[in-house]
């Protein structure tokens, strides 16, 4: 098994793990690095079902996907780093016992299988982004990536990843390892990056040019417009759904699905209004200040 200390923060924030390319070939580029500089606190997520059933299923992938390649596999629960360049590590699942190859074991709900395509070989950026960092990492090129859709459909994506690849892909990685070394942050490329970078505002004021007035005008117009649309498309669904009333689907003369409107399945909520209710003194007790979001409003 892989060792749990490579897992502490203070180890994962000391390098660029495969985590990390993960994170950045899926716009997630400024919450890696931030949380690398101490700036940002990730989610826990090891107790999530999800992430649990993948250490379970993995060891069945791996076995499947063997069977699948005519490979002789073994398991690779260890840590490496990159032979030149220290600070670039990653963590692996398995091995061909001659050390060529790499195999990449994942678990995917069967929602996400649109995604991918066996035909052409296409992946999530983030799954390639992983895959060519494992490859860069232990120094090979065929990487496979075994990936159990909803727990029936196993697939299996192919790489062979050039030495240029590789070479790009660490000259990439040190740039983004040079935001964490200088304590840096790249300028946000999505709303939810920059929410991230300046969530603490100050009352300072700024005068805007002429151009960032046609820019805000510009916004205001845009989210009309947007306004617009989505009341147009409330109608229309509101029109659907008193056709369906309590039927559950809609379909084509042909039989395709069209439209779906059914119950999920019942969960488990915490509710902390009857907490409140039952016990006041104890809800009053965990009752904590936290710090109020930055709202963003054109005038």
């Amino acid at each position: 098994m892989n060792d749990q200390n490579d897992f502490a923060p203070e180890v994962r924030n000391s390098a660029w793990w495969s985590g990390d390319s993960r994170m950045a070939a899926s716009g997630r580029l400024v919450e890696a690095i931030m949380t690398k500089q101490g700036k940002h606190t990730p989610e826990d997520i090891s107790d999530r079902e999800n992430v649990r059933m993948g250490h379970v299923m993995e060891p069945i992938i791996g076995r499947l996907a063997s069977d699948r390649l005519n490979l002789e596999i073994k398991e690779a629960k260890y840590a490496l780093s990159h032979q030149k360049e220290a600070w670039l590590r990653s963590h692996f699942d398995f091995i061909t016992t001659d050390g060529t190859h790499l195999i990449e074991a994942k678990n995917y709900n069967s929602n996400v299988r649109k995604k991918f395509d066996v035909e052409t070989n296409r992946v999530p950026q983030a799954d390639y982004a992983q895959c060519l960092h494992e490859a860069v990492v232990h120094n090979v090129s065929k990487v496979s990536l075994a990936v159990l859709f909803g727990g029936q459909e196993l697939q299996i994506f192919q790489f062979d990843f050039t030495d240029q690849e590789k070479e790009d892909f660490i000259k990439t990685s040190a740039q983004y390892w040079s935001f964490v070394q200088t304590d840096q942050i790249p300028t946000p490329e999505t709303v939810e990056q920059a929410k991230l970078v300046y969530s603490v505002g100050t009352d300072e004021v700024i005068t805007a040019s002429q151009q960032v007035e046609q820019a805000i005008a510009y916004l205001r117009q845009v989210k009309d417009q947007i306004s617009a649309a989505e009341k147009e498309a409330e109608k229309v669904e509101l029109q659907i759904r008193n056709l369906m009333g309590t039927r559950g689907e809609i379909r084509s003369v042909d039989g395709t699905t069209l439209v779906t409107w059914r119950n999920a399945k019942p969960s488990m909520k915490f509710n902390p209004t009857a907490l409140k209710t039952a016990y006041p003194d104890m809800y009053n007790r965990f009752v904590m200040e936290v710090a109020g979001s930055r709202r963003f409003l054109i005038k």
